[in-house]
């Protein structure tokens, strides 16, 4: 019986793009909802051309991974279960599927930016750790293309 091997390297391909108030892009984020790339440890490549992005996030299943510009060291690791789990916590049972981790993704982003949901989103400690938090303030997203 063939056995198909996950992949352990990917290209960077962002579906969604944060901005901040001024409308400058600080965050690119590739979501790939396949258990294919459900490894925590999944090596990333081609984020060298978003250098000037302060930010890149990338979003499983599994793990949310943030890395920071431009030296993309990985900067936080959190469970995107328990981040999306308080948008809509009937819709992380079972399958997670590619527009489904988009939309809540999102939903988070924007809880961050604006408080629309509560006024401690999840995560927002380490978000305001690593810097991300006061760029997201009053920002916006958008879903971007896929190819």
């Amino acid at each position: 019986m063939l056995k198909i091997q996950p992949p352990t390297i990917i290209d960077f391909q962002p579906a969604i793009a944060a901005k901040d108030k001024d409308d400058k892009y600080i965050l690119m984020i590739d979501v790939r909802f396949s258990a294919m790339y459900s490894s925590p440890d999944l090596n990333i490549l081609k984020m060298e051309q978003y250098q000037h992005i302060p930010f890149l996030m990338f979003v499983n299943s599994n793990v949310m991974r943030i890395f920071k510009s431009p030296t993309f060291v990985e900067v936080a690791r959190l469970d995107t279960k328990k981040v999306l789990e308080h948008y809509n916590p009937k819709s992380i049972e079972g399958i997670i599927y590619q527009s489904t981790l988009i939309t809540l993704t999102q939903s988070w982003l924007r809880d961050l930016a604006y408080h629309w949901k509560s006024e401690t989103p999840p995560y927002i400690e380490e978000m305001k750790e690593i810097g991300l938090f006061t760029l997201l303030f009053d920002g916006t997203t958008e879903e971007l293309e896929l190819l």
